[in-house]
């Protein structure tokens, strides 16, 4: 079945014949984020927002990486909740106009906001827009996420994802910005991908190289698995695969995930900032989102196919593929040696059980030097090393060292 059968399909599906009602397509299009619930089979963590608006109210919020995914979802929902302004740092021109004029269509707000082109790598530009934009709020979404594309380019998805994070580190604390929100991954845990391991190095940064509770900045990191409908994500793909007729290619009938709404998964992340103010804990808190069971990603598939009105295996092939380099069968939200505390509902604490290795400035130096030059092999070896001394369970340092 091929792309002008599916024009036919919609049509069809919305054109009134012999007085029938047309009957409506329930697959969410790309610019509807709540219809992605249908898509999960768990009720979505419900929060009260009165308590969110309240601490968002007159708040001045930067958001890094604020044309992506994430970062728009969060400007959008800290706009309804009445921020007095909003920072859109983003290096892509084109992401940063879409997000940019979207806020501008909430002429109803009093509220201003400011669309920044900004790499977060160049420390001396980033510190310039936080001395000049005075957030409360950092929220710190930019990132390259994409395992395959990491996993091509190690160099680059050091340079932004670890170099940039420490970057954001030292200019906010350096600025005296109240709070630093790190938005990380689930495949961060026991990484076996380039990009898990950058965001768990840049997890470690935030927690235990440089915030501690002398510093001037609060800071937190909220981990969390796949996004419904994010760009690069699975639905998006699956929805163009289905209408032109299939294939819907995926890596192995094993292969499994976590998933949420963006709308769900942004809500989680402003309450645990707000929840992070009201810690005394002695470094940076680590929290996890509640994300129910892992979902089978060949269901998925088979989810959507019905959605469309469509049958697996007779209208839309389903063709396996292979893992690709980094990916694994599953994933998880907290590694071997960490545990999880109930904070509040939807929301977990994570506490390591181990003491955590420090990676010293001069090896994070080295780190960054080798990745301004591509020197991929090396880039890869030590990034891994480095993880591989925070991850360990500490009994199996103490025996490695005796």
């Amino acid at each position: 079945m091929g792309p002008v059968h599916f024009q036919m399909l919609r049509l069809l599906a919305s054109t009134p014949f012999f007085g029938k009602k047309p009957q409506r397509l329930t697959i969410p299009s790309a610019d509807d984020q709540i219809a992605y619930k249908n898509l999960l089979h768990r009720p979505q963590v419900s929060l009260d927002l009165s308590e969110l608006k309240e601490f968002y109210k007159g708040k001045r919020i930067l958001i890094t990486g604020a044309g992506g995914s994430i970062g728009s979802e969060i400007a959008q929902q800290v706009a309804d909740m009445g921020a007095t302004h909003v920072s859109l740092v983003e290096n892509s021109e084109l992401a940063l106009y879409s997000i940019d004029q979207s806020l501008s269509l909430k002429a109803q707000f009093a509220m201003t906001k400011r669309a920044i082109l900004c790499d977060i790598r160049r420390k001396d530009r980033l510190m310039s827009v936080v001395r000049t934009e005075r957030p409360d709020i950092i929220f710190h979404a930019a990132a390259l996420k994409h395992v395959p594309m990491v996993e091509q380019n190690p160099s680059e998805g050091v340079l932004t994802n670890v170099l940039g994070t420490q970057n954001l580190i030292e200019v906010a604390n350096a600025c005296k910005v109240a709070q630093l929100v790190m938005i990380s991954s689930d495949k961060a845990v026991a990484p076996s991908s380039l990009m898990g391991a950058t965001k768990r190095l840049a997890e470690h940064l935030i927690r235990h190289n440089g915030l501690k509770s002398s510093a001037y900045t609060q800071a937190c990191v909220v981990r969390f698995g796949n996004v419904l409908g994010s760009t690069g994500s699975v639905v998006p793909l699956f929805r163009a695969q289905i209408e032109r007729g299939g294939p819907i290619t995926i890596t192995d009938p094993k292969a499994e995930r976590f998933f949420m709404t963006i709308l769900e998964a942004v809500q989680l992340v402003l309450q645990a900032a707000l929840q992070n103010t009201k810690s005394s804990a002695d470094m940076p808190n680590l929290y996890v989102l509640e994300m129910g069971t892992p979902v089978r990603i060949v269901d998925l598939a088979k989810r959507m196919i019905r959605l469309y009105g469509l049958k697996a295996g007779r209208d839309i092939e389903i063709k396996f593929i292979g893992l690709r380099d980094g990916e694994k069968l599953t994933e998880d939200l907290t590694d071997i040696d960490e545990t999880q505390a109930p904070v509040m509902p939807g929301i977990f604490e994570v506490v390591s059980q181990n003491e955590t290795h420090v990676i010293e400035p001069e090896d994070l130096e080295r780190l960054f030097q080798i990745a301004s030059k591509s020197e991929d092999d090396l880039v890869r070896s030590l990034l891994f090393s480095f993880v591989n001394k925070i991850h360990r369970p500490h009994a199996n340092l103490t025996a490695a060292a005796e």
